[in-house]
């Protein structure tokens, strides 16, 4: 029996109906209580470091030559093979291992250890039937009993509620009951983890990662440095996609990932740490320009640089991707800041958005995959002739220093303001974007960093 032109009417413009719900979700859910105007002030804040940086950088070019310091030409590459060839270098490369060993323990012991457990504000009475008060207590939650908590536990029956969005087609929806349930068992959660002794962190958190990470790097890099032999077609494709495409997407994935799956304010912080390091490495660049190792290999130790030397995309040029190499040449070629090799920025990018993906994501396997993508983009820049080992161990101490600073000073201030508000039940300020597209839907825990 075929369908009745109604039904088969409404199965046509059931898509366009969910796409629309869907659409009108994400922009009200965006706008998160703000109006429209606000938004794109907040969005300019949010990213004003890395509009700096990339303003600086623009316009390098624009400084006299006349006042700019001299370039180093062999410098970079003499103090490289002091501190990891252990055939010229042995003492130079134990040297090395000694002090980034050393300091790595010791930041881990100074800035990486629980100081204090943070405080939270405790709730004194909700139900679903009443409104929700906050204690005028300023004892901190551990100070209380957990029994006070579970007992007073069950969420307003609306708090997820939003006047402007309505049910999503295509995805099962909660009832009251359920969403209720399923807040009070995430609660229960958050009250768990805050009485452990280290206090309240996100799931699965690698705050261990950064002095890992420092402690580790001589090996890795002189692993990546070893497999940057032989040269092969596989190897150019491989390190072009990492060095051109990878050094783009992944802070911006990384980026997108902070918007929709974790706290309000994790983004902010990413960006401005992002942005600040940036910031750093490119005036390093203008204070004191570093010969990459291209230019050795085209004119030796001995070459004479000078501010009106083109830029080279050196083994870039060597992709069969015809047009795409093509645009990244003279790109390179035009390049306002030629001898900006040391710190490399590439590495500070890549090992930033792996300090906030250890520190942040409850998967591992996302973890693991920016360690990967670490680990690769060192070496696609050693075998791309871009950058010595000194250049990229130093785009990684820019990334610590920044990346430690903002974990001490403002890190766990987020997590206490969004822990704060799940525990009020405060719906806009303790949900993610994710959460807030799907509030009320059976999705709405994949995007709940506490679920």
């Amino acid at each position: 029996m075929a369908p009745s032109p109604r039904r088969l009417m409404v199965a046509l413009l059931a898509p366009l109906v969910f796409l629309y719900h869907l659409l009108s979700r994400i922009f009200w859910s965006g706008l998160n209580d703000r109006n429209v105007l606000t938004l794109p002030l907040n969005f300019g804040i949010n990213f004003s470091p890395v509009f700096v940086w990339l303003l600086i950088f623009k316009n390098a070019g624009l400084i006299p030559k006349n006042i700019r310091p001299p370039i180093h030409v062999a410098l970079a590459h003499h103090l490289d093979t002091f501190m990891f060839s252990v055939i010229k270098s042995p003492l130079g490369c134990l040297l090395t291992l000694a002090l980034t060993t050393a300091f790595a323990w010791w930041i881990n012991l100074r800035w990486y250890q629980p100081q204090q457990k943070p405080s939270f504000t405790p709730l004194s009475s909700c139900s679903a039937d009443s409104d929700l008060e906050m204690s005028s207590l300023d004892g901190s939650i551990e100070d209380s009993p957990k029994d006070f908590y579970q007992e007073n536990i069950t969420a307003p029956a609306d708090f997820q509620d939003h006047p402007r969005i309505g049910s999503l087609e295509f995805i099962p929806a909660m009832s009251q009951f359920e969403v209720s349930e399923n807040t009070a068992t995430i609660n229960k959660k958050i009250l768990q983890s805050i009485s452990s002794p280290s206090g309240y962190r996100p799931y699965n958190c690698w705050v261990w990662v950064p002095p890992a990470l420092l402690a580790s790097s001589w090996w890795l890099l002189n692993f990546d440095h070893w497999m940057s032999q032989p040269i092969t077609v596989p190897k150019d494709m491989v390190s072009w996609f990492s060095y051109v495409i990878g050094h783009f997407c992944v802070p911006l994935f990384t980026a997108i990932w902070l918007y929709v799956f974790h706290a309000p304010g994790a983004l902010r912080l990413f960006s401005f740490a992002l942005g600040a390091q940036n910031i750093a490495g490119v005036i390093t660049h203008l204070l004191f320009p570093n010969a990459p190792p291209w230019f050795i290999t085209l004119n030796g130790d001995n070459g004479v640089a000078s501010y009106d030397t083109e830029g080279y995309a050196a083994g870039l040029i060597r992709a069969p991707f015809g047009t795409g190499t093509h645009l990244v040449t003279q790109g390179f070629h035009k390049s306002p800041i030629v001898f900006g090799a040391l710190p490399s920025l590439h590495s500070a990018m890549a090992v930033m958005c792996f300090f906030f993906v250890a520190y942040y994501s409850r998967w591992t396997i996302a973890k693991l995959g920016l360690f990967f993508f670490v680990v690769l983009q060192w070496w696609a820049t050693i075998y791309l002739d871009h950058h010595w080992r000194l250049d990229l161990i130093a785009g990684m101490l820019y990334a610590l220093a920044l990346f430690t600073v903002f974990f001490r000073w403002r890190m766990h201030r987020v997590d206490e303001d969004f822990i704060n508000a799940r525990l009020r039940y405060d719906f806009v300020n303790g949900s993610t974007m994710g959460m807030r597209v799907f509030r009320n839907t059976k999705l709405q825990n994949f995007f709940d960093p506490l679920s």
